[in-house]
Formats: C-alpha cells, structure tokens, sequence
C-alpha cells in the first residue's frame, strides 16, 4: 500500500488535472477504474480506506495513532496519507474529499 501511495502522491504533485478529476469523482468504482488507467491498482476496500482517512484529516487537521490503525498497512501508510493530505489542501481540493464524493 506504501508504494501504491507514493505513486499516487507522485501523480497529484505532477499534474493538477489529474487530482481535479480524481476528485471530481463519484465512487469508489469509478476512482478504481481511473486509477487503473494510470497505472495504479487499488482495491475498492484501499480506496475507502484512503478516502476515510482524508477525509478525518481534512476534518481534524491530523490522524490520531487510531485512525491511522483503521488504514489498511497501519503506521506504513502514515506518510503517504500525510503527504496526499497536503498535496490536495495545497491544491485547494480538501473542499472536495469532505462533500462525501467516492
């Protein structure tokens, strides 16, 4: 899930269109698919996981040591969420993730 993670942020930090349309998406479905396309393969349940903790960091700033648990990979995966978190606070997407998109 790390490297799945890094490649992801990757991604958002090199092309701004590519986290609007992320983001822009409806369902866990529909951001499995596109991540797909560009090379990326999460599961539906990976995908859900990484929106739930955005969205708890989006709301509270940071992760408590038991959110992070809920993520699939525990501690592992505390960078890349971190690191998304503020690549999509950075790029004013945080306004999307929390209005209960995928």
């Amino acid at each position: 899930m790390e490297q799945k993670l890094a490649k992801l942020q990757a991604n958002l930090e090199a092309d701004n269109s590519f986290g609007e349309k992320l983001f822009s998406l409806e369902t866990s479905q529909e951001v499995q698919n596109y991540l797909k396309e560009n090379g990326m393969d999460f599961s539906e349940d990976e995908i859900n996981a990484v929106k739930n903790a955005l969205v708890k960091t989006a709301e509270k700033g940071e992760l408590s040591d038991a959110d992070l648990g809920e993520v699939a990979g525990g501690i592992a995966v505390t960078t890349g969420i971190a690191a998304i978190s503020a690549t999509i606070t950075a790029a004013n997407f945080t306004h999307n993730v929390t209005r209960g998109r995928w």
